[in-house]
């Protein structure tokens, strides 16, 4: 059978739009909404190891303990590594697409956390009126199509949960463990890469952990939101990845 693909949101929206599914099987993929998002909107996380948990139990519900990749896009990614260090036999690989592998990755993380709950509201409001404005200010430019997603990604959760998932990823990401950890998960699980071509360059992901990557896809036309922007193109990644492991 396909190897089952369990796709990780970052700390707003989700990872359930259609064409993330393309040519792979779609009874062998999940994307799960984490705590304080969609149908969990009424637990808000307190840390990445709360979601840690609640992600090994809908994996469990869903496929079991059998091997998984696991797919995490920016914040997503943290809840991978984390996963893959405490259950790494149940994992056959794991994808960080513009993931938090540093703590010079959580860049939006880092400006949100230490918002208050009144600021982040703002801010939230402000991007939902006028998404357009808001991936102007930060240097993008998206098609009506793209706009949809971003809009559903705003509507999907509270400016509580995205307070409470940007503070958990800041803690997280800082720990000095957490950079261990990382390199420990990559030395012993595939771990690949996919980046946003205009990303190239300005990521934060240390040389060091980039020389240790089993592969690097760069998605051309796009940048950290490449799950919003070119979808299609982050599954055929993922299906290429998957070959590169059966």
């Amino acid at each position: 059978m396909p190897l089952p693909v369990v796709y990780v949101q970052g700390f707003i929206g989700h990872l359930r739009f259609p064409e993330l599914r393309a040519g792979l099987d779609p009874s062998r993929v999940i994307s799960p909404d984490l705590l304080g998002f969609g149908e969990f909107a009424h637990r808000l996380p307190r840390s990445v190891a709360d979601q840690v948990e609640h992600l090994e139990r809908q994996i469990s519900e869903r496929f079991g303990d059998a091997p998984v990749l696991l797919a995490g896009h920016s914040g997503g990614a943290a809840v991978c590594v984390r996963f893959a260090q405490a259950w790494p036999g149940r994992v056959a690989g794991l994808v960080s697409a513009e993931g938090n592998l540093a703590p010079s990755d959580a860049f939006l993380s880092s400006r949100l956390a230490p918002m208050s709950g009144d600021a982040i509201r703002a801010w939230l409001e402000k991007a939902r009126a006028n998404p357009a404005a808001f991936v102007a200010q930060e240097r993008m430019a998206f098609d009506t199509e793209q706009l949809a997603r971003l809009e559903d990604w705003l509507a999907h959760q509270s400016a509580e949960a995205i307070h409470a998932m940007a503070r958990a990823l800041l803690v997280e990401t800082v720990h000095p463990g957490y950079a261990m950890a990382v390199a420990s998960v990559m030395a012993s699980v595939p771990t690949y890469l996919i980046q946003g071509a205009k990303s190239v360059g300005a990521l934060g992901v240390p040389p060091r952990l980039v020389a240790m990557a089993a592969g690097t896809i760069t998605i051309p036309g796009t940048g950290h939101l490449m799950v919003l922007e070119a979808p299609e193109a982050v599954a055929a990644a993922v299906v290429a990845i998957i070959r590169e492991l059966s």
